[in-house]
């Protein structure tokens, strides 16, 4: 653990897991956001299920351009899950996974600020969260 931690290649695959799950986090929640900006009044083709295709090859492009970007240097692991799971499977040491775990995490909370910045002076901002409406709903019903 101790000479993993003064090598340069360590914390180089450190920095690449923050700022590959800051970009991840960046483009796919951002293109899950939903907003309706404004169109040409003659433009009709925005349907939904366009914005399910759009938001399903923003993630699968992101998270493709981002492993062969970062493969090399980390491998490319940019979810903790996949991380823990490498770990558990006696490939990587504990002290990596932590380290991985935790640029990981801080890269979403910082990708996502970023979108909450960009995003901040946009209508109805609630960055992509969705449920239920709990004023409006009567209490005694199930249904959202």
């Amino acid at each position: 653990m101790a000479s993993e931690f003064k090598k340069k290649h360590f914390w180089r695959a450190v920095v690449a897991e923050f700022f590959a799950m800051t970009l991840f986090i960046f483009i796919s929640i951002g293109s899950a956001l939903g907003f309706n900006f404004p169109l040409d009044q003659g433009n009709q083709t925005s349907s939904r299920a366009q914005d399910n295709v759009k938001v399903s090859l923003a993630f699968g492009l992101s998270i493709a351009t981002l492993a062969q970007s970062v493969g090399h240097i980390s491998g490319a692991h940019l979810n903790p899950a996949v991380t823990l799971g490498l770990l558990l499977s006696c490939q990587i040491s504990i002290f990596r996974a932590l380290m991985y775990i935790v640029a990981q995490c801080l890269g979403a909370i910082v990708g996502t600020a970023i979108l909450s910045g960009v995003t901040s002076n946009l209508e109805m901002n609630s960055l992509g969260l969705n449920g239920c409406n709990w004023v409006a709903i009567d209490r005694s019903t199930t249904d959202c």
